[in-house]
């Protein structure tokens, strides 16, 4: 199943900027720096690159280290990835294609 989610934040800068629409797909086969969307309890859908397996889940990290995301000090279960970034959209781009030409 796809599903869509908008970027908020500079922590995936340069890959993903604020207001791209990242699509992800629910697969079992994740590797080492995959983008995917996590359901975190406090912080809500996140949007990280899975760093490493632990024994009890996964440590995520951002692709911008100028940009801190205390999200990235938590291990996560596997059971919360929501899925894995298929491709994105860029909002911005795609408004001005529709709009202006």
């Amino acid at each position: 199943m796809l599903r869509a989610f908008r970027v908020s934040g500079s922590s995936m800068e340069p890959t993903l900027r604020t207001d791209d629409i990242v699509v992800v797909l629910k697969k079992k086969n994740i590797s080492i720096n995959d983008i995917v969307v996590v359901e975190d309890g406090e912080y809500g859908f996140l949007i990280k690159r899975l760093e490493k397996f632990e024994k009890n889940g996964i440590k995520l990290s951002s692709d911008n280290k100028n940009s801190f995301s205390p999200a990235t000090k938590n291990i996560y279960a596997t059971s919360n990835i929501v899925g894995k970034y298929v491709f994105k959209i860029n909002a911005k781009s795609l408004l001005c294609k529709l709009f202006y030409t």
